[in-house]
């Protein structure tokens, strides 16, 4: 995100900046915060740093900037016109104008025709959009055609890991966050979940007591799985999280770089005693039970059966 920041920068400077946008990218590459941050730039170039401008932007009060979601499941061409006739009137404050669409590829044909015309219209001169997509392949091709395209990158685990520490985040808990999420304002509110970090707690005790024989998995995952059984996602989130350190595993043997290097001792003795088709099996029997979760499967009497497994792998 930084380099198309110094993009827009360059282009803003240089009196370059077309009209439209189309700022496309996966879910977390930051198209939201590249967005609010050139409209910053736009609305308050030539001037002093303006920390109360850049508040309202974020929170989405800034009168001159404009941001449309979807209403329903599509982004409509009532939508548009509201644009249009918002832009129309004489701003509170003068100078230029941002809007941001978010999921335009669910923009329908009647809107991006509306889009499209009031672009052309003479008092949008001093009008700028930003159009936002995840999927860049559904927008509609007009669209793409009269629009400069920006590609952001996911991004890196290493890179949102390397945020989360700098910002006070234990770095245990920055490493697994970035597996989830890849948004650094979701990642941050994750790390600092408390449920998250029992999550995480929970996970490791289930390393440690892979050798002690005194403990019964079922029992144990039956007495303290209670943090994982909340909801669904928070299940489907143990279970992602439980297969990197399975995985961690076969990559230990390899030579690989390992996810979980906090609790590398464990991989060690663990990944020794096991031979590679029983990790394997393991491996697709977590995916096994992540894909279940599609159909709704009870997440209590999935974790008794992930526990059984894990008892007889042992």
């Amino acid at each position: 995100m930084k380099k198309a920041l110094h993009f827009f920068e360059q282009a803003i400077k240089k009196n370059r900046l077309s009209h439209l946008y189309l700022i496309s990218g996966p879910k977390g590459s930051g198209k939201s915060q590249l967005a609010d941050e050139v409209s910053y730039l736009i609305l308050n170039q030539n001037k002093p740093e303006n920390k109360h401008l850049k508040m309202q932007i974020n929170k989405r009060i800034a009168s001159n900037v404009m941001v449309i979601e979807p209403d329903g499941l599509t982004l409509k061409k009532e939508q548009i016109i509201q644009l249009q006739t918002e832009f129309s009137k004489t701003a509170l404050v003068k100078g230029p104008r941002v809007y941001i669409l978010n999921h335009v590829e669910k923009m329908n044909q009647s809107a991006a025709n509306s889009l499209l015309k009031f672009m052309e219209e003479p008092a949008s001169s001093g009008v700028y959009g930003f159009l936002l997509t995840d999927n860049i392949e559904d927008v509609i091709q007009t669209i793409i055609s009269r629009s400069q395209v920006i590609h952001l990158k996911e991004v890196n685990e290493f890179v949102l890991q390397e945020s989360l520490v700098e910002q006070g985040i234990n770095e245990n808990v920055a490493t697994l966050a970035p597996y989830l999420t890849k948004d650094i304002d979701q990642a941050i509110i994750l790390s600092e979940d408390p449920n998250f970090i029992a999550m995480i707690e929970f996970i490791e005790n289930i390393a440690k007591n892979w050798g002690n024989r005194n403990i019964s998995y079922p029992i144990f995952m039956h007495k303290h799985g209670g943090v994982i059984l909340q909801d669904r996602e928070v299940f489907k989130n143990f279970l992602e999280l439980l297969l990197l350190y399975y995985v961690d595993l076969i990559h230990y043997r390899a030579n690989q770089p390992i996810t979980y290097r906090y609790l590398k001792e464990y991989i060690q003795v663990q990944s020794d005693q096991m031979k590679v088709n029983q990790i394997h099996e393991l491996i697709e029997s977590i995916q096994d039970i992540i894909k279940k979760q599609t159909y709704y499967i009870n997440i209590e009497l999935a974790l008794d059966e992930l526990s059984y497994i894990l008892e007889k792998k042992r």
